[in-house]
């Protein structure tokens, strides 16, 4: 039987570094629906929702004829956030794409997808690209990863790992993961844990309960929007490509 995938847009207007950014401009228009815009492209996506909290978002959603899940939880993460209303859906594989990724590449979003319908033994997937010079590397926006030699998560931060920069060994993770139905029934009731409190990483709190992220090496690369001074960044981007 074929597998439904759903495509789930976390978003929210208290963003800590950069609040409102879901509905900031970027060439006239809400990142909100530049996110959408990409997502919309991946055809092995049978439903895109953006799952958010805040009326605004929902409004400006109505506006751009974007399909939108507004419901009041008490999620603490975007895992979680998608884990709550993937009850009154009937998807088996969620695709999370970050709600500050609007360069997100459709080609990285299949990718995902690819990986976890040819293997049902993975229950969370990610994507790792190598980082290309020192800034990144030491930038604590960008989240790094390390993994075994079977490419599953040992750790992930803020700060750079491992010790020192090397081209070809140190990684960083783009804004988007999968999941199963059923680990998300399973994530929806862990506590947050200690290391996730510390780095302000959800996936931290999937590796100290015993569960495994396979990371999937990828060129992909994007321009996530974390502060201000990233919009004019995506914009050029924009611009280039149109």
């Amino acid at each position: 039987m074929k597998k439904k995938v759903i495509g789930m847009i976390p978003s929210r207007m208290n963003s800590t570094r950069f609040p409102g950014k879901a509905l900031a401009l970027i060439l006239g228009k809400p990142m909100i629906y530049w996110v959408y815009k990409s997502a919309s492209k991946v055809k092995k996506l049978d439903e895109i929702f953006v799952a958010t909290s805040d009326k605004e978002i929902e409004e400006c959603c109505n506006k751009y004829n974007i399909t939108c899940i507004c419901n009041e939880t008490n999620e603490t993460t975007a895992a979680q956030k998608i884990a709550i209303e993937s009850d009154n859906l009937d998807g088996d594989i969620y695709i999370n794409i970050q709600g500050d990724e609007p360069l997100i590449d459709p080609g990285a979003i299949e990718s995902i997808i690819d990986v976890m319908l040819n293997d049902e033994s993975l229950e969370y997937v990610g994507l790792k690209s190598k980082i290309t010079n020192e800034e990144e590397f030491y930038d604590r926006n960008v989240v790094k990863v390390v993994t075994d030699n079977d490419n599953f998560a040992m750790y992930f931060s803020r700060s750079p790992i491992p010790y020192e920069f090397e081209y070809g060994k140190a990684y960083r993770v783009m804004g988007l993961y999968g999941y199963t139905k059923e680990f998300l029934e399973k994530y929806v009731k862990l506590p947050a844990s200690s290391l996730e409190n510390i780095e302000k990483l959800e996936q931290l709190r999937v590796l100290e309960n015993g569960y495994h992220i396979r990371v999937k090496d990828t060129v992909y690369q994007s321009i996530g929007v974390d502060l201000p001074e990233h919009i004019a960044l995506v914009e050029e981007e924009i611009r280039r490509n149109q």
